[in-house]
């Protein structure tokens, strides 16, 4: 009987003249109890690529000619090779494509392919599922005489607060400007799918979601601003579509109680959670001095060490810039040091300032800003707040929020540009064309850049024009070579609330598209009547309301407005007047209630009005008030009234 401790001697003496006989002379008794070399990944990490946009990633890299095969994980326990070979989409045309993937290290090399569906049918993992949360990719060598070191691919989202990670929740944040809102008025808010550190991500499968208020009623909301003004089609449920990570919606503030903080909650959500405590927003009387400051005119992204153009406006609640013989002096104070203004467009050191000045009779400043930053950074992107104090105390101070990219991404990759989304008919709105980086971050242009702007659709008259004042048609911009980016304006002079896109392209770089809507303002307006202004008491009698803009320009008629009288006549009692809808005047509507008035005819509204019997006046003046996808203005009408 040999011992345990001789047995193994031998076992190893054994091991070692076989090693000893091999062809390759570096695998010998020393690779023992040692293991080779990890593999060196030569590709971008699979968590930099785009697997929805690209459908696959590649995976190359180097390793030890000595090694068979690359295994994989995802969790550092199951190990799969790649598949041999995978049918790919690609980005030109998404046609398809089949490759062969090289798994073998023989020639000291691999380059492998892998899709949604390898994941899934290799390593039974979702990509498109919320609840998968991969964290690290692992890769090593597989040999007959042991595996190599592992090759550890980490997701850089889950190590930085700053990015975005897995889908968590879904909150509800308040625009334009945060926590504040005038009362009865239509505000904006955004609707964010954020990771479990609050940044925004994106659900891979659609969601949907409501809201209710601080008592817990579910409450309706709107799609655009036109819908929220004229009270029209409100909704009481919202979807957040697959692979995106906001929608903006609008809700019609109470009117009550002011200078009060009210809440609003996510509710209902299909998949995720909901905040624990409801969006605050304190509401303000329109009609008041309150008065607040917003950002306007600069990028959503910022580049460091780059300056750019920030204009700070003062508006009111009724979201406008009131004219005003005083000025208001912002003091400000970043929450990053880093984060510097300056007075000077190319952000000398001798024009740095912490005080922005609105002065009198105008209603904003623009100042420029910079994030100012030396060597490399940890992280991708942070946020700032812009804090500051204004003069005025009639001025609330939210927080204005910056983001700043801090990659190394300087390359010029895709055309941007934004501006208002709502244009009044017949005036000039400003563009602003960038030329961005991947990140989509606006950044120096490294040439001259050629920019082609068009609109999808004429029903809006949209145009293009190269100056303020709308007066010089363009077709195309110049983004000059170290510029940030150009302007181009737009007037639409056409339509009513119709919407429309607006695309921009430039030669080798994307086409971006941008939903406009039209609204119109109606400041003219008369009525018609066959009775030659002559109402006869008991009879349905007919108006027709005629609406035209500042121009002139008579106001098509597309969609219902809600329109609601009131009597000005001494000696009438209530129930004297009735407006209808209907030519019969079957469906009757009181004072002060708003009546839907679909169009008549290309341009004007028909409505009837009955005068009781028993009214005792020879005249009736009337006072129409209304909303709808178009603005109206306070419009009355004195007619006579027959037996």
């Amino acid at each position: 009987m040999i011992h345990a401790s001789v047995k193994s001697a031998l076992l190893l003496f054994v091991s070692v003249a076989i090693l000893s006989g091999c062809e390759d002379p570096a695998v010998n008794v020393l690779t023992l109890g040692r293991k080779l070399a990890a593999p060196v990944l030569t590709s971008s990490s699979p968590f930099d690529q785009d697997l929805e946009t690209q459908g696959y990633v590649r995976i190359t890299g180097t390793c030890d000619p000595r090694v068979g095969s690359i295994s994989i994980s995802f969790d550092d326990a199951t190990w799969k090779y790649a598949p041999s070979s995978t049918t790919t989409a690609t980005t030109a045309g998404n046609t398809s494509t089949t490759v062969t993937n090289d798994n073998d290290c023989a020639d000291g090399k691999f380059d492998i392919y892998l899709t949604k569906s390898d994941i899934l049918n290799t390593w039974g993992i979702d990509t498109d599922s919320d609840s998968t949360d991969v964290t690290n990719i692992y890769i090593k060598g597989e040999a007959w005489f042991g595996d190599t070191r592992t090759l550890t691919l980490t997701d850089p989202k889950k190590n930085d607060p700053t990015q975005s990670g897995q889908a968590a929740k879904v909150v509800l944040r308040k625009v334009f400007p945060a926590g504040f809102g005038g009362a009865g008025t239509c505000e904006m808010f955004n609707a964010v799918v954020v990771d479990a550190n609050g940044n925004e991500t994106s659900s891979r499968t659609a969601l949907t979601f409501g809201l209710s208020n601080t008592t817990g009623a579910d409450i309706p909301a709107y799609s655009s601003a036109s819908d929220c003004l004229s009270t029209y089609n409100p909704k009481t449920a919202f979807g957040i579509a697959a692979n995106s990570s906001n929608i903006f919606i609008y809700i019609k503030m109470p009117t009550t109680p002011l200078d009060t903080a009210i809440g609003f909650n996510v509710t209902n959500l299909s998949s995720l959670s909901a905040p624990s405590t409801a969006t605050a927003v304190i509401l303000r009387d329109p009609a008041s001095s309150r008065r607040f400051i917003a950002a306007t005119d600069m990028p959503s992204t910022m580049y460091k060490n780059v300056c750019y153009p920030v204009t700070l406006q003062r508006m009111d609640y009724n979201k406008t810039s009131p004219y005003t013989y005083t000025s208001v002096n912002l003091t400000l104070s970043p929450s990053d040091s880093k984060l510097q203004f300056f007075a000077a467009s190319d952000c000398s050191s001798s024009s740095a300032t912490t005080v922005a000045t609105i002065g009198p009779s105008v209603y904003s400043v623009t100042i420029y800003a910079k994030y100012a930053m030396s060597g490399a950074s940890t992280t991708t992107f942070t946020k700032i707040n812009l804090n500051y104090t204004a003069s005025d105390s009639n001025f609330d101070t939210p927080a204005i929020p910056f983001r700043v990219d801090l990659s190394d991404k300087t390359a010029v990759a895709k055309i941007d540009f934004w501006g208002p989304n709502t244009l009044s008919r017949n005036i000039c709105h400003p563009y602003t064309v960038v030329t961005a980086n991947s990140n989509w971050t606006s950044v120096p242009a490294d040439k001259d850049y050629f920019v082609s702007f068009a609109s999808s659709q004429t029903a809006a008259g949209l145009e293009f024009y190269s100056d303020s004042g709308c007066s010089t048609s363009a077709s195309t911009l110049t983004i000059t070579q170290g510029a940030i980016g150009s302007k181009v304006y737009v007037k639409a002079t056409a339509g009513q609330n119709a919407t429309s896109q607006i695309s921009m392209s430039s030669t080798g770089l994307n086409t971006v598209t941008r939903d406009v809507t039209v609204g119109v303002v109606a400041t003219n307006y008369y009525f018609d009547m066959a009775q030659s202004y002559t109402i006869t008491k008991d009879t349905c009698t007919y108006l027709m309301l005629n609406l035209s803009d500042s121009t002139g320009t008579a106001i098509p008629a597309l969609s219902p407005i809600n329109l609601l009288f009131t009597v000005n006549s001494a000696g009438s009692v209530a129930g004297d007047v009735t407006l209808y809808t209907d030519s019969s005047c079957t469906t009757g509507y009181a004072e002060n209630v708003p009546a839907a008035i679909s169009p008549y005819s290309t341009n004007n509204y028909k409505f009837y009005v009955k005068v009781a019997a028993s009214y005792t006046g020879t005249s009736l003046t009337l006072l129409f008030t209304g909303t709808g996808l178009l603005t109206l203005p306070l419009m009355y009408g004195t007619f006579a009234v027959g037996p």
